[in-house]
């Protein structure tokens, strides 16, 4: 997306996902740019096809293309999918699908093929990874060795999570919320996904989870917060919002919770109970009111989710550790970071140039700010 335009095409993305029907300029190639990288590219050019919008034919030809090509791709995960869920099922290894297919599939129907999964996330319990690891390894999956969670055959990759918040990474993030695997677990009953016997977490508990993962990467891509407005149909007509609030409040996720609902109410046509969003909304300073603001008109803010997850912190010690390790994490994560070659050298040179970007950027919001805009 053109530098300053992002704002202008997420909004228009999000009226054409909630009015299909809306008229769009089919010369602005950008709009179709940004659809790609906001993740819902095949939703949009499905969209156009099945509303009988007038193409070219070198244009009709290309989505048709772009949508056979992703589905393909989603079909190809899908089988890997099932032939890891049977193989976990056979070994009796409780695990849990997270995002990719327990999200298409419950809430896309038809459509599930055109919601992007770029790989397969399992939350396996600690005391079953080495069972799983070696299952995937007899699967013909070998370990990245940067990424020890990762395993990958071809191009088809599977992530072990250890647990469900990423915190083997930042360790701080432990003190965002007591929400454990034994709770994920106990917030799920035996479903089908990919045509195989699964898992899946009750709808509160699944909002919950995708408001941290969307806020954790600084809800920086419009299908998270599709995905969010879907589920929100679901719990609606299921009637389970104080079940939703329930959750929130037991396991501390209201700013997530909030950001996302609010966002999907106001732009998403997520049928979002005000009182709910009323009793959500977290306790806000004037900056973070000015970024959720900016946030609500479909701005993209660099670092959001550090700096919301620093106010989520318990108190002004654990802020302290969660900015040191954010900006110098444990060794594997700086291996990760710096890539090949020597990792003091590469991380160090990346991360000075994210923390002086990150100066840069808070300095310009405090002049914005003074300004009133």
């Amino acid at each position: 997306m053109a530098k300053g335009s992002d704002a202008r095409y997420r909004a228009a993305l999000a009226r054409l996902l909630v009015e299909p029907q809306t008229p769009i300029d089919l010369a602005d190639r950008e709009l179709f740019v940004a659809a790609q990288q906001e993740g819902v590219g095949g939703l949009l050019l499905a969209g156009l096809l099945q509303n009988g919008t007038a193409l070219p034919d070198a244009d009709r030809q290309l989505a048709e293309r772009l949508i056979g090509e992703q589905a393909a791709w989603a079909m190809r995960l899908r089988h890997a999918s099932a032939r890891v869920f049977a193989a976990l099922n056979r070994e009796g290894i409780p695990f849990l699908s997270l995002r990719g297919p327990a999200v298409a599939e419950p809430l896309y129907g038809k459509l599930a093929p055109l919601r992007p999964q770029s790989d397969i996330d399992l939350l396996i319990d600690e005391g079953e990874q080495e069972s799983a690891r070696a299952l995937l390894a007899a699967l013909g999956y070998r370990r990245n060795r940067h990424y020890p969670d990762i395993y990958s055959r071809g191009d088809i990759a599977i992530d072990l999570h250890r647990e469900a918040l990423g915190a083997e990474r930042i360790r701080a993030w432990r003190h965002l919320t007591p929400l454990s695997n034994a709770d994920l677990f106990a917030a799920s009953t035996q479903g089908q996904l990919a045509g195989e016997a699964a898992l899946q977490l009750h709808d509160s508990m699944l909002l919950a989870y995708l408001a941290f993962h969307a806020l954790k990467h600084s809800c920086a891509r419009l299908i998270w917060l599709w995905d969010i407005a879907l589920l929100a149909r679901r719990i609606e007509h299921a009637g389970g919002w104080e079940e939703v609030q329930s959750t929130a409040a037991r396991f501390g996720l209201q700013r997530p919770l909030y950001y996302v609902l609010a966002y999907a109410q106001a732009h998403l046509a997520a049928p979002v109970p005000n009182a709910l969003l009323n009793g959500l909304r977290p306790m806000m300073g004037w900056r973070e009111r000015r970024l959720f603001a900016r946030y609500m008109a479909h701005r993209q803010i660099p670092y959001m989710a550090e700096r919301l997850f620093a106010r989520m912190q318990p108190d002004l010690r654990h802020r302290i550790e969660f900015w040191r390790e954010t900006i110098y994490p444990r060794y594997e994560v700086r291996q990760q970071i710096a890539g090949a070659g020597c990792v003091r050298c590469n991380f160090t040179r990346k991360r000075l140039k994210q923390v002086a970007g990150a100066i840069w950027q808070l300095l310009g919001e405090g002049v914005t700010l003074r300004r009133g805009r």
